[in-house]
């Protein structure tokens, strides 16, 4: 009996090592086919149809991004896609005539059809119709590209399915001798199963235990005496899990209270400081304007940071994806860099695309800090004294999405233009930012793309001397547009002149005002503007900026003032880097723009400037209104007034004053604090609720009057929503002084 069992184990064993190579040799012949059809799918064929649909891409992107003047039949950058694309079309032709099993030419237009376009475009220069051609063209020819490799694979799919069939007939044969050696090992394995269906069982009434138990649970079992030591070592292992994650827990919600709290904290601070400020410039001169505007918006900026910490520690990146207006959002983004480099005593200049988007899909908290923290470390990384940030867009690989790029220069030098820097040949160099790219997706969530790399342009040299090669860190961030931002020419036949010695400042600046309509004239020297006083009649404008070396530029700005004094036409301007240039020359100027200049800002408040009269006359067009029960008092202070050229009206208690400011408005309003009925108060936050209601961008200086002098008294006239107080009875050297302080503001930007 064992000598039969044995003779039918060997044959079992000769016939299972013949059902291998047999299988083997199936095996063999379909990775022979599947070579074979790697082979076809990289045909000449195939890869020139291949080649054929890139050129057609290549040349539609081209016409479609050209511009008018680029578009026309003779252009280098049409011409050689089209020489190309003519030659893939005689090759692929070429081939296919080679290769007639696997294609066929006849009764075929695509070709033709497309070899007619490209002649009608270079005969007629219709690039509408041109554009048209090639988009029907590049489908078709998708399809057919698409049909050759059907052909292909419809070939290698016949061919694995009889390889299939016959493997499956060798698996049925050598599934029958298994049986049989299966069924000799029956009796075996019989003997192993019983040993493990009591150790399964177990299994199985711990994972039962397991699945409603919590730490509790875990301790009882553990306290329990039955608990084999196998149970209690698992118990113990996951009470100690249980323990780790509690305790991860607390201590993240412990964080979260208190990084909530250091924000909250901040924004108080911020309100105590605002509140602080405009206690303290009630009896500051007229460069105490400029010095509260500058703790302001100083504080401004910290609340405003304050704000999107607390949305983000509130869980702002994980909130739902709105629309972000992205021009506010990188106003606010480059205020708070600008506040950055001007701690370090560095300079930073901004030049914006002219293609941005105006409102974008995303969440505008955690793109803020994921670019404010990119773009400060990398500032912070850096000791260049210049700072350029540029940024653009350019086409992502998916095409409902655009991909804006944000690029931050360091230089040596700003004796540099943009179309340099352009030029420039940059070397990728090893990651600096303390931020990497994977924490920034985490954060951006929804963020297809997001890629930072840093650059390094070769040394250069300046006046034969070595300049040290610059760096920039380069993001990249795809995300889907909303609208875009449309540039409309509002200073067409503005003439202008930009004096400063900065090739990047002139550089900047000409293009911003060349792109909204301006004519530009640069002088690089204070001498330069003073020789063309003769015609300056002819310029609408002339902007200095407060980096010009080798002059003091408060007696530049006066000498300058009263020169133009003859031309009514033309307005001083200043661009400004720092506020303590601004303290002084501001009275001297008719506008203050404050560096760097954001152009959908800078160019509505620079039309504006264009179109006010002289300060004379702007004081003259402001309109007041006293809101004064005193008969008395009324008719004092508006002599007072009338002395310095100024109409006023008279109400006489704070419900009229809200009426006629809801009717009519004012510029400066002075009010009486206590007056019977609706005291100025109570009318005070009416008109500065209606004020924030209606979005008013310049609402109206309200100067509270008042016969106490507590500083309760003061400090409760501020809170309702007064700029300034003054004491009663009204004097002419304290409402001189007022007024002038709300023109000085008024004039800052």
């Amino acid at each position: 009996m064992n000598t039969s069992k044995n003779k039918i184990t060997g044959i079992s064993l000769v016939l299972l090592v013949g059902f291998i190579l047999a299988q083997t040799l199936v095996g063999w012949r379909w990775l022979n086919n599947n070579a074979d059809y790697t082979t076809s799918l990289q045909s000449s064929l195939l890869q020139s149809s291949a080649a054929l649909v890139s050129k057609t891409e290549t040349l539609m992107k081209t016409v479609i991004g050209c511009e008018k003047a680029q578009c026309v039949p003779s252009s280098p950058l049409l011409g050689l896609p089209i020489s190309e694309l003519r030659q893939q079309i005689a090759d692929f032709e070429h081939l296919a005539s080679i290769e007639k099993s696997k294609v066929s030419l006849v009764g075929n237009m695509v070709h033709p059809q497309l070899q007619v376009s490209i002649d009608k475009y270079l005969a007629k220069g219709d690039i509408t119709t041109f554009q048209q051609s090639l988009l029907n063209s590049y489908v078709a020819l998708q399809a057919s590209h698409q049909n050759l490799i059907n052909i292909v694979e419809a070939d290698y799919y016949n061919a694995q399915q009889q390889l299939f069939y016959q493997a499956l007939l060798i698996f049925a044969l050598s599934t029958s001798m298994a049986i049989v050696l299966v069924f000799m090992q029956t009796s075996r394995r019989k003997q192993v199963n019983k040993r493990n269906t009591h150790t399964h069982h177990d299994i199985e009434q711990l994972a039962t235990q397991l699945e409603n138990i919590d730490a509790k649970g875990i301790q009882a079992r553990l306290n329990n005496l039955e608990t084999t030591p196998t149970e209690r070592r698992i118990y113990a292992n996951l009470l100690s899990m249980y323990q780790d994650v509690e305790f991860q827990k607390r201590n993240a919600d412990l964080y979260r209270q208190l990084y909530a709290l250091i924000g909250y904290e901040i924004r108080g601070m911020t309100n105590t400081i605002q509140g602080g400020v405009r206690l303290m410039a009630q009896d500051a001169g007229e460069n105490g304007a400029v010095m509260a505007r500058d703790i302001t918006l100083a504080t401004n900026t910290l609340s405003d940071l304050a704000d999107n910490y607390n949305r983000l520690i509130s869980g702002g990146n994980k909130s739902q994806t709105g629309k972000v207006s992205f021009l506010p959002f990188m106003s606010e983004l480059i205020v708070h860099l600008t506040a950055k480099t001007q701690q370090s005593q560095r300079t930073l200049e901004c030049y914006l695309d002219d293609n941005l988007p105006e409102v974008i899909e995303g969440n505008s908290t955690s793109l803020f800090w994921v670019l404010f923290l990119q773009l400060s470390n990398a500032i912070s990384a850096q000791n260049e004294k210049h700072i350029l940030l540029r940024i653009r867009t350019e086409a992502a690989e998916d095409v409902e999405q655009t991909r804006l790029i944000f690029e931050i220069l360091f230089l040596p030098t700003d004796n540099v233009d943009l179309a340099s820097i352009q030029d420039t040949s940059w070397d990728p160099v090893e990651e600096k930012s303390g931020i990497n790219d994977e924490w920034s997706k985490a954060i951006l969530t929804k963020v297809s793309r997001f890629k930072s790399l840093w650059f390094q342009a070769p040394k250069t040299h300046h006046n034969d001397l070595p300049v040290q090669p610059f760096q920039q860190l380069h993001i990249a961030i795809d995300i889907t547009p909303k609208s875009f931002y449309r540039v409309e020419r509002s200073l067409e036949n503005k003439h202008i002149m930009i004096c400063t010695d900065s090739p990047l400042q002139i550089d900047i600046m000409s293009r911003i005002l060349i792109q909204y309509g301006a004519t530009v004239e640069v002088i690089r020297t204070a001498n330069d503007i003073f020789q063309s006083l003769p015609v300056i009649g002819n310029y609408d404008a002339i902007i200095i900026t407060d980096t010009l070396k080798g002059i003091q530029l408060k007696s530049f700005c006066k000498t300058l003032h009263s020169r133009l004094k003859k031309s009514a036409k033309t307005k001083l301007f200043l661009a400004a880097s720092e506020s303590s240039t601004v303290q002084d020359t501001h009275a001297y100027v008719d506008r203050v723009f404050y560096t760097p200049l954001i152009p959908y800002e800078f160019i509505p408040n620079l039309s504006d400037a264009l179109k006010e009269t002289e300060e004379s006359n702007t004081q003259t067009q402001s309109t007041f209104l006293i809101v004064e029960d005193d008969r008395v008092q009324q008719f004092l202070l508006k002599k007072l007034l009338s002395k310095q050229g100024y109409d006023s009206h008279t109400v006489s208690d704070g419900a009229q004053a809200v009426e006629y400011m809801k009717d009519h408005g004012a510029d400066i309003v002075f009010m009486d604090c206590i007056m019977p009925g609706m005291g100025g108060l109570e009318a005070t936050k009416l008109i500065r609720q209606r004020e924030q209601e209606r979005d008013i961008n310049q609402p109206a200086t309200i100067i509270g009057a008042t016969a106490l002098t507590s500083a309760t008294e003061h400090k409760s006239c501020i809170e309702a929503g007064m700029d300034y107080v003054i004491s009663k009875p009204y004097k002419s050297d304290e409402i001189i002084k007022v007024i002038k302080k709300y023109m000085a503001i008024k004039k800052i930007c």
